[in-house]
């Protein structure tokens, strides 16, 4: 990942400050970037660079990783305010972890309208990471077009577009939510009902297991994990957890997780648990409310 300079960062705070000072009383057109993906945050992208500009003059440049925390798409890239006519232009590239060449690179240019609020929409296209465009025109949807894009043709902001915004994992041919419940540490295995699943000393003295998840029809980012499990021989209910997790794709429409620690002598000494059947029960929520639910029982190795 390529660090950010400190006269690089100090530079950036002055573009900041001086976009949010360059409004004027003319300057009620107000252009929304709406940023989108089909390829995997955290796997496939790693890192992205934008640099915005109002009649040639760079309003805000940032650079934003998964690493840090600072990346999750869709996401709303703000340009600052603008006079009506004004040319709003975003220049956006993509890279992966350790990578110094973009794996995908998009521009988008537009005009502000008085007294509108537009929204653009940009999309970073895994159909453009082989392809390459002549000077002046840009990649989107894995052909080469003309970046500027009339505000005749875009629909004024609505907060809400980012419900059915494209998703790496939650495409229109997804299907409804669904998830199966497998297991690994660093790779999705298929989990059998009543399988013998071995257990794990962890890092702070309890035992664990290691589960995974196949998912359809759920948003890569942002989802909500719940993890419970239920030991029906000892009538004991482990006590459930919970985590903000971010999905992994996989071959088609199927994403995954892998690596889920669920710890199976919470309240329990550990031997009381060999041998024990357990009933692991997961729900996965996503942003837009879309849920899904699966079971398994497990059979804890002696």
């Amino acid at each position: 990942m390529r660090p950010t300079s400190q006269p690089l960062r100090a530079v950036l705070a002055l573009l900041a400050l001086g976009a949010s000072g360059c409004g004027s009383e003319d300057a009620d057109a107000l252009v929304v970037v709406g940023l989108t993906t089909d390829m995997a945050i955290g796997f496939e992208i790693d890192e992205i660079e934008s640099t915005t500009k109002v009649d040639g003059v760079v309003t805000r440049a940032e650079r934003l990783s998964y690493g840090g925390g600072e990346l999750s798409l869709p996401a709303e890239l703000p340009v600052a305010p603008a006079h009506d006519g004004a040319e709003v232009e975003l220049s956006v590239a993509a890279f992966r972890d350790g990578e110094a060449a973009a794996i995908v690179t998009r521009r988008a240019v537009t005009r502000a309208v008085g007294g509108r609020r537009l929204l653009l929409p940009v999309s970073l296209d895994e159909g453009c990471s082989a392809v390459s465009c002549a000077a002046g025109a840009t990649c989107a949807g894995g052909a080469c077009v003309d970046p500027f894009v009339a505000p005749s043709a875009l629909a004024d902001h609505d907060p809400m577009w980012i419900a059915s915004a494209s998703d790496a994992c939650k495409t229109p041919s997804s299907g409804d939510p669904e998830i199966m419940i497998g297991q690994g540490e660093s790779a999705f295995a298929p989990l059998e009902e009543g399988e013998v699943v071995p257990i794990e000393a962890g890092p702070q003295g309890g035992h664990h297991v290691w589960l995974a998840l196949r998912v359809t029809g759920l948003r890569q980012m942002g989802s909500r994990l719940r993890v419970g499990g239920y030991f029906r021989e000892l009538e004991f209910e482990l006590r459930p957890f919970t985590a903000q997790v971010t999905l992994h794709r996989a071959a088609g429409d199927l994403c995954e997780i892998y690596g889920i620690r669920f710890q199976v002598d919470r309240g329990l000494m550990v031997d009381a648990v060999r041998g024990r059947a357990l009933d692991v029960e997961i729900a996965l929520e996503d942003p837009n409310g879309d849920r899904a639910t699966a079971a398994r029982r497990v059979v804890i190795a002696p």
